[in-house]
């Protein structure tokens, strides 16, 4: 009886198989064409057996993921010594308070400096797990070594053996309600454990980038909504855990202070999403966290290694260099020195002309030609989402809009990649000038995906379709 049940639970889908016979034979009475009986089978199996197999050896292939290629078994920190007292709030270790008010003061300042104390008030701490390979995890300048070619980042680093921390942040728009702030980390390289490399070549690759999106709302100056890049899939989440649009919540997003978002990034592939309380139960090894310089008055230097450091600085950087370069791009090949390799069109200038600008981040390993290929944030395509591409980072309003259901202004005073990359303007001053091609209503002219779906920014999306993506998003999530 014992090898039965073993054997029949090894090779469950064929036990679903039976299963779906048998409900058809007590289905149909005795006198019943086996015709009928066998297509009522099949269609049990269709509709009901198949999706239960299909689940069942992904929830196998998960578990086995785990326990094979997991993160090493660390020491716990209890929940109690994290928790404020209010449920969205956290103070991690190494937290200090912030010198700085925490009341965003904006009048009587010019432009760029409202902009970057928006920056400075909601930039995330950041957990950063690290793997066998610590050089790696590094969140740093894409021009560390003082060059514009990636290409040799990785020959550099290896050479220096140390990297600055180093974190992307920028303004991306604001409009009549909102303030659109983009933080993006850069890798030297995406690896994997040894047997995931072993097995294929797509599971690592020079150069890797994944960010997040925030909505600052201007009523209350608080951050309203935060949008990830995870793994080729944008994870969404806020403070009240309930979405109406066509993206699920994620998770509830936790704040260190009331304005600084707590973000997970993995080791080795460094998928990006907002940090869980589960997160909070392994930080004693392999865990570095950091936040911006201007939150400490001790700063601690990122070491190497994975021992765990809790007061870890950043430094900010500006994504405006990328824009200024997002049209210098060239073919994947030897030989060359570009920052981007390989054109993708984005949308149209004023004067109605095609914007081609780079789709990846140029690498020696240029000839894998997949979905793995480190890409700048006008690039990242979900798609799983119903936004063409493109449209995440020169578009926040739409991207949020339509993920979230919320019905939020695309009036743009301000939108910096769309200024820079869509109609090439350099003058700060002007990036205030309405985008044609953004603010007019004309979506078309953004790019679509290569095989696009119908966009309905506010469109009431079913509750299965939302729990199918909620569950493809734990899948990316747990097989990293």
């Amino acid at each position: 009886m014992l090898k039965y049940s073993l054997k029949a639970t090894a090779l469950f889908p064929i036990t679903i198989y039976r299963g779906c016979q048998w409900l058809s034979s007590r289905a149909w009475r005795r006198h019943t064409n086996d015709y009928y009986k066998k297509a009522t089978a099949l269609i049990l199996y269709l509709f009901g057996g198949l999706p239960l197999t299909v689940f069942v050896l992904l929830e196998l292939v998960i578990f086995a993921n785990a326990r094979l290629m997991a993160d090493p078994l660390e020491p716990v920190i209890s929940l109690p010594e994290l928790a404020t007292g209010h449920f969205n709030r956290i103070k991690l270790p190494g937290y200090m308070p912030n010198p700085a008010p925490q009341d965003v003061q904006l009048a009587d300042i010019s432009r760029e400096h409202r902009y970057q104390q928006l920056l400075e008030t909601f930039s995330p701490t950041i957990i950063q797990k690290i793997g066998h390979q610590p050089l790696w995890d590094v969140p740093t300048d894409i021009f560390f070594d003082s060059d514009t070619d990636p290409r040799n980042n990785v020959d550099n680093a290896l050479a220096r053996g140390t990297l600055p921390s180093v974190v992307y942040g920028e303004v991306i728009a604001e409009t009549d309600d909102s303030y659109y702030l983009a933080y993006m980390l850069y890798h030297i390289k995406d690896y994997d454990s040894p047997l995931r490399e072993a097995l294929s070549n797509m599971t690592y690759h020079d150069s890797d980038n994944e960010g997040l999106q925030l909505r600052v709302d201007k009523a209350s100056m608080k951050v309203a909504l935060v949008e990830t890049w995870f793994h080729n899939r944008f994870f969404l989440c806020n403070s009240h855990g309930e979405s109406s649009g066509t993206e699920p919540i994620q998770s509830r997003a936790l704040f260190e202070d009331d304005n600084h978002v707590i973000i997970y990034t993995q080791a080795m592939g460094h998928g990006i999403r907002c940090a869980e309380e589960r997160d909070f139960l392994k930080l004693a090894t392999h865990t570095k966290i950091l936040r911006h310089n201007s939150r400490h008055t001790h700063r601690e230097q990122l070491r190497v290694d994975g021992i765990s450091q809790f007061s870890i600085s950043y430094r900010l950087a500006s994504l405006k260099p990328w824009y200024e370069m997002a049209r210098n791009f060239r073919p994947s090949g030897k030989g060359k020195q570009s920052l981007f390799e390989d054109s993708l069109v984005i949308g149209t200038d004023s004067l109605g002309r095609q914007v081609q600008v780079g789709k990846y981040i140029a690498g020696r390993d240029f000839d894998r030609r997949g979905w793995s290929r480190p890409k700048p944030p006008w690039s990242w395509d979900d798609r799983w989402d119903d936004i063409p591409v493109g449209t995440w980072h020169l578009d926040p309003a739409r991207a949020f809009s339509s993920h979230t259901g919320e019905k939020l202004s695309d009036n743009y005073l301000y939108n910096a990649p769309a200024s820079m990359m869509l109609d090439q303007r350099r003058d700060t001053s002007k990036y205030g000038v309405t985008p044609s091609n953004i603010n007019s209503g004309r979506h078309s002219n953004l790019a679509h995906q290569s095989a696009p779906q119908k966009s309905h920014a506010n469109r009431e999306t079913s509750k299965i379709n939302l729990q199918v993506k909620k569950y493809i998003n734990r899948l990316i999530n747990s097989l990293g």
